[in-house]
């Protein structure tokens, strides 16, 4: 099935929203909270790539398609936020330009979307499966499923069509994306098609929804192991900036000339709490030296 992230963005305007921006007060003192957080995960060589300074923070208020508005920071004013890749799925992998993840109560249903890229593999060592069967899987399905011992299983990083991230496990430890997907016997094919049928004559709606579609398409490619289309659950939250409005800096720059360009006190404080954390840390690690055997 063709699908385009990019087809169905609709165009960012700037314009001016509804209701009033935060204080800027209050946006900058949770930035710089949240920074300070993120700063104590790397060296501090790397702060301006992963917790850059306030000072060079502009902020914006976004309107997404789903009607929510909130409110973005970017690294300058030249790009407006909707040409920036801001939010992040549910895999942890950022998303496509111009959509945030913005949670609803509504329940909808996942769509499918073909597999694009093979990206990154993990193994991962699971237990034995519970003897009490899984939510929404009767005893009698459980036995048949069960696994009652440990296991190890490859999972693979996959791109979609829809420029999202998700997770798909393979067939066995040493299949690759170059193998192709394993199908089952056609025969089975064949019986799996007949109670596709039965289900579907006492359920038409079956065949309007995504799952039912999504098994029609499979049984007709034999069942394919991995499948090449999966459910993107990101898809389901995932709002696009259709306008946005220009708020200012985070931290209001000085542009009359004739005033000092001394930092001003909160931003001096700052640098001085990033150096003292610094310090702190090597002086951590001289003492880690220090308790080393041999070591004076």
């Amino acid at each position: 099935m063709a699908y385009s992230a990019a087809d169905e963005r609709p165009l960012a305007v700037e314009r001016r929203l509804p209701g009033r921006a935060r204080r800027r007060t209050d946006a900058l003192h949770d930035y710089e909270k949240s920074n300070a957080e993120r700063g104590s995960r790397f060296p501090s060589p790397l702060w301006p790539f992963f917790a850059p300074d306030a000072a060079r923070c502009y902020r914006w208020r976004a309107e997404l398609d789903c009607g929510c508005i909130t409110e973005l920071l970017t690294h300058g004013d030249s790009i407006p936020p909707h040409q920036h890749r801001l939010g992040n799925g549910l895999t942890g992998e950022p998303l496509p330009p111009g959509q945030l993840y913005c949670e609803h109560d509504a329940s909808v249903p996942a769509p499918y979307r073909d597999i694009t890229a093979w990206r990154d593999r993990r193994e991962v060592a699971l237990p034995p499966d519970t003897a009490e069967p899984p939510e929404g899987i009767t005893a009698e399905l459980w036995t048949v499923l069960r696994r009652c011992e440990p296991r190890t299983e490859a999972f693979w990083t996959v791109l979609l069509e829809c420029g999202h991230s998700t997770e798909v496990v393979a067939p066995s430890l040493g299949w690759k994306p170059a193998h192709g997907p394993c199908v089952v016997n056609p025969a089975r094919v064949r019986e799996m098609a007949e109670e596709f049928d039965h289900a579907a004559a006492a359920d038409p709606a079956l065949l309007e929804t995504f799952d039912g579609q999504h098994m029609r398409r499979m049984i007709a490619a034999g069942w394919p192991s991995p499948r090449p289309e999966q459910p993107c659950s990101t898809c389901v939250h995932a709002r696009t900036i259709v306008a946005y409005q220009a708020v200012g800096w985070l931290i209001p720059r000085d542009t009359a000339p004739e005033q000092s360009t001394r930092p001003a006190r909160d931003v001096l404080e700052r640098r001085l709490r990033r150096a003292e954390a610094d310090a702190e840390r090597l002086r951590a690690e001289l003492a880690q030296i220090g308790e080393a055997p041999g070591l004076g």
